[in-house]
Formats: structure tokens, C-alpha cells, sequence
């Protein structure tokens, strides 16, 4: 018997007679600095008595490695299996957090958990984002979460390990594009249908037996992001796209929430009650919020008691210090600034990348290029040496007088992420474990040749991903 369950987000666990394994378990709590939240509420009764023989985490994103949960709910010997990244990034936070028991897998490499097969396939040129397949004696499960693996790379899982019961994909955005403001005109900053198109092209290429929206059922309670509720593509704004849109004929989609399960000797159980989370979503979220208020509180309390300090303000200068001299002098004189603010106040600062310098200035400066960051999100991004974390939030505010201001601040922020990501400062021991990697993953390669040749054209980058999935 093979069993099927969705706990939250982006988590589910598979289990056997003989073995279970849990993906990116986010059960408990916020994230993003309360900026995230599961949605619907996570269903406690699913919790109850969770005892897993393994842990398989796909990607540093908080929303899928979740530390509070990691901590809270799983013994410190618990089995942790993750990829093996050219960067020790997963595998020393989570040393840190005290668990030891860790495995790591190389690209198409077979794991066997009793009679449970898992095999992850990275994507992702610095990022490394990683697919799982997922083998039971009764069923056979792609999980994509956000990985947009894509043409040759993801047609070789197919042909290994195809054909599928289950396929798993996001189908919302996580970046931060919605908090990007452009003065000087119009500027395509998200496509909503992007998502599900995307989610029906990948659905086209796979062909599962059944699909199934994932990683994106998350909903926004923090007072500077509620607004953005409206912006998160749910599972039944999906389904209803995909049906207007004559999209997705071949595969049945089945949307599972938290709670809902399937095995090979009942099949489905799904728990139709969840619907009306979507049906009045705004009701229902705005009970959610009432129900964590005094965690909203006390948190919106512990932000406006912080002050920036000199030491972060340091730690940041050396982190753009760690990108390349040459990659920030093709910034030319770019400038902008940054406004650390709380309810209390604010403050100014003018960051010049090719000098590597962080100088307070006065709040009439006006540099054409303004970024607004709430001073707890600045802190704690900038001690922990996850920068590109605070965008994902959403908390943060971004306006540019022209494009060419925001293309060069989304370049800078690019570099930032490689050093959260350890590519740089650039180290031989690092170049050294990405050839070795993509020696296993050359069909990545192509697909970036691909994608090259296409934005050349002069075609976005959502058309680019649209585009190789329509290839595979």
C-alpha cells in the first residue's frame, strides 16, 4: 500500500508498509518575516502522531526549508536528504540548527528508503532548485515544486522514470516584481496567466495521470502585504483559467489541500469543505488574521523597537565588497537609496556598488532609484547572509524614474544573491564542484543555450520559459 498526503504549501509526505519520506515540511508558523503564511491554515489533525523516516528538502527558499518547523517538530537524528549543492549552503544551516543525519544526492542519483526510491534533478545555475521523483511499489510522483526544469533536462526524467501518476508544480509568483514601481512609464513587471500557462505547458510535456497545483496555496497577513492577497493565483483561479483557456485536455487536474490524501487501495479523499476558502477568500483570510492577531501584533511591536546599526551596516558593505571588482564596475556610476524604515521612522543611505559603500545621507537625495526595506527585514536578511530572502517577502518597495535605473538595480541584486549563494567571492573549490556537477547535468546546458539565443530575439523572459516547454 502506498499513501499519498498533503500537509501545507509545498509539503506532503509519501508513505509505505515499510517507509515514509516528507517534502519541504512548512507546518508551522509564518515566514518571510510574517509576510507568509499557509493557506488554507495547515490541518492540525494531519500533524498529529507525524513521524517520518526521512526528510527531503529541495531548495534554501524558507517556504520549503523551513528552520522553526525543522526544529520544533522532528528529532535531531531525523534522516535530512538534499542535493548536493557546489555550495554548502543547506547542508551547514541546517548543522546549525543541530541536525547531523545528513544525505546528500547527486544529480540523478537513486536513494533507496525501504521499499521508497527517490531521485532529485537540480536546475538552476546557481540556485539549484531540484525536482524529485518519487517511487513507490504502487505509484510514481514528480515533484517540480519551483523548479522550472525544462526541455532537454526535463525530458530525460521522462524518459527514465515516466510515465507518472502524480505531478507537482507551483503555479503563483514568488518574486518580488509586484512591489516594483517604474515612473517614467509602463513596465510588464508580472503576468499572472504567465503561472498557469506555464503549469499546463509543463502538465503537457509530463502527461501524469493527474496534476496537481503546488507550492503556491499561501496567502499574505502581514498590514504592509495584505493588499497582495489579490495577486496570489490560487488553485481554483487556476482551474478556472485552464478551463476558459481549453488548456490541459489530456491530464486530470486534482487540486489537494491540506489534509486531502489518495493510496493505492482507496484513492482519493479529498475534503470538499476546501473550496470555501477560495470561494470566499476574502472572508476567510481575514478571519486568519483576526486568529494570529496577537502574533501580528507583538511582531509589528518587536519591529518599530529596532534600530539600524553600524555593524550590519558593515556587514553589508563586505558583502558587496564580495562581488567581483569587474561585474560592479559594469555598473558604471549606478547609485541608489535605501530607506530603512518602521513605524517610528526612517532612515536614508546612498549604496554605491562599484565603491562598495553604504553612507547615510539626508531624505531629500534623490537618486532616480529608491529602495524602501523595513529595518528588521534589513537586519536579519543581511546577518544571515540571505539578502535575496527579504525581497521574497514582498515587504519591500522598489520605484525607479527609468528603466535603465531598475535594470541596473536588478543586475546588483542578482550579484547579491551569488553571494548568498557562495559564488562569490569566486574560489577555485567552488568552480571546481560545479563542473563536477554539471558533468552529471550537461542537458542543463542546452537549455541555457536555448534560453540565450531566445532573449537575443528580444524575447521576455517569461515567453523564453513558455517557449522551451512548448519544446519539450
Amino acid at each position: 500500500m502506498s499513501r499519498l498526503k498533503f500537509l501545507s504549501h509545498a509539503s506532503a509526505v509519501i508513505e509505505t508498509s515499510k517507509a515514509s519520506i516528507l517534502m519541504d515540511p512548512w507546518l508551522i508558523g509564518s515566514c518571510y518575516w510574517r509576510s507568509w503564511w499557509n493557506y488554507p491554515p495547515v490541518n492540525r489533525e494531519s500533524l498529529d502522531n507525524l513521524k517520518v523516516d526521512a526528510i527531503y528538502l529541495t531548495h534554501v527558499h524558507w517556504d520549503h526549508w523551513h528552520g522553526p518547523s525543522l526544529k520544533k517538530l522532528f528529532p535531531k537524528d531525523t534522516l535530512i536528504i538534499t542535493h548536493d549543492e557546489p555550495n554548502k549552503r543547506s547542508v551547514n544551516d541546517l548543522k546549525d540548527i543541530g541536525f547531523k543525519n545528513i544525505k546528500l544526492l547527486k544529480h540523478g542519483e537513486t536513494f533507496e528508503l525501504g521499499d521508497i526510491k527517490i531521485t532529485p534533478y537540480q536546475f538552476g545555475l546557481f540556485l539549484n532548485d531540484s525536482a524529485l521523483v518519487v517511487k513507490t511499489p504502487e505509484m510514481k510522483l514528480l515533484n517540480a515544486n519551483d523548479c522550472k526544469i525544462a526541455g532537454a533536462a526535463l525530458r530525460s526524467i521522462i524518459k527514465r522514470h515516466g510515465p507518472f501518476d502524480f505531478a507537482l508544480r507551483s503555479h503563483s509568483s514568488a518574486n518580488d516584481r509586484v512591489c516594483y514601481t517604474l515612473e517614467s512609464g509602463d513596465y510588464s513587471f508580472d503576468d499572472k496567466d504567465h503561472y498557469s500557462r506555464s503549469f499546463a505547458l509543463f502538465m503537457d510535456a509530463v502527461k501524469p495521470k493527474y496534476a496537481v497545483p503546488f507550492a503556491s496555496n499561501h496567502c499574505h497577513l502581514h498590514k504592509d502585504v495584505y493588499r497582495m492577497n489579490s495577486l496570489v493565483n490560487d488553485p481554483y483561479k487556476l482551474e478556472s483559467f485552464l478551463t476558459e483557456s481549453n488548456l490541459l485536455q489530456d491530464v486530470e487536474l486534482k487540486i489537494m489541500l491540506s489534509g486531502d490524501s489518495w493510496s493505492s487501495e482507496s484513492g482519493f479523499n479529498i475534503n470538499a469543505e476546501n473550496r470555501k476558502y477560495f470561494e470566499s477568500k476574502d472572508k476567510y483570510i481575514a478571519e486568519y488574521r483576526d486568529e494570529v492577531s496577537d502574533k501580528l501584533e507583538g511582531y509589528y511591536a518587536l519591529e518599530n523597537r529596532i534600530q539600524p546599526n553600524s555593524r550590519i551596516i558593515e556587514m553589508f558593505e563586505k558583502q558587496i565588497s564580495s562581488i567581483p571588482r569587474f561585474l560592479r564596475s559594469r555598473l558604471g556610476n549606478f547609485s541608489y537609496k535605501m530607506v530603512l524604515f518602521n513605524d517610528k521612522g526612517e532612515r536614508h543611505y546612498v549604496i554605491t556598488p562599484k565603491n562598495a559603500t553604504v553612507e547615510e545621507c539626508e531624505s531629500s537625495i534623490d537618486l532616480g532609484a529608491t529602495v524602501r526595506i523595513p529595518i528588521k527585514i534589513f537586519l536579519d536578511s543581511v546577518a544571515m547572509n540571505m539578502f535575496h530572502h527579504s525581497s521574497i517577502s514582498k515587504r519591500n518597495q522598489y520605484i525607479f524614474k527609468t528603466e535603465q535605473l531598475l535594470l541596473q538595480y536588478e543586475k546588483f541584486q542578482d550579484f547579491l544573491e551569488y553571494v548568498e549563494l557562495e559564488v562569490f567571492p569566486i574560489r577555485l573549490k567552488y568552480i571546481g564542484n560545479l563542473l563536477k556537477a554539471y558533468v552529471r547535468r550537461w542537458r542543463e546546458v542546452i537549455v541555457y543555450i536555448q534560453a540565450f539565443l531566445l532573449k537575443r530575439k528580444g524575447m521576455p523572459i517569461y515567453d523564453v520559459e513558455e517557449e522551451i516547454l512548448k519544446r519539450t
